[in-house]
């Protein structure tokens, strides 16, 4: 911690998510999966579901611009003849005049939901877009869960199972 002001301490707080990915257990395959656009930011709460933790990760890739992991998601669990169906982004063009009064254009999109600091996901959303029996365990057994919360408090955001199982941490 750094003493910026007199008598005053500042720190850099912010979210804290936690995903546990059980390994060698039974998985609860549903017969179809809606991937719609969450806000996963400092609030505290644990998600257990498959429908939340595919929220979870459909906002985390289109967040960081992944939608060929997206895709290949889709096909995977397609493939299992899972019936999928999700929310598109939808996106209009802005623009903005920068410092150099150039005229600068780019994609807004308001519906694409959130995850706070979303850059810092790479470990987990490498992890489950490049291994599929990851993928399956993540989503669907009832001992994968993800926990949300932020560092501006005592609250907990460890994982403590056990049972055989992959951490992955989202700070910043």
């Amino acid at each position: 911690m750094k003493q910026i002001r007199k008598g005053v301490f500042e720190t850099n707080s912010s979210s804290t998510h936690s995903i546990c990915i059980s390994k060698d257990v039974e998985l609860t395959i549903p017969k179809s999966l809606h991937f719609y656009f969450g806000e996963f930011g400092w609030e505290f709460d644990t998600l257990y579901s498959a429908s939340e933790k595919a929220s979870y990760l459909y906002t985390g890739l289109i967040a960081n611009n992944r939608k060929e992991d997206v895709e290949k998601i889709f096909e995977i669990l397609r493939g299992k003849e899972i019936e999928i169906t999700a929310e598109e982004p939808i996106y209009e063009n802005r623009t903005y005049t920068n410092l150099k009064g150039e005229l600068v254009e780019y994609a807004y999109s308001d519906n694409i939901g959130y995850v706070d600091h979303s850059c810092e996901m790479d470990d987990f959303l490498n992890a489950v877009c490049e291994d599929e029996s990851k993928l399956m365990n993540y989503l669907f057994s009832d001992l994968s869960f993800i926990i949300t919360g932020n560092d501006n408090d005592d609250s907990d955001v460890d994982i403590n199972v056990d049972y055989s199982h992959d951490e992955y941490y989202k700070g910043n």
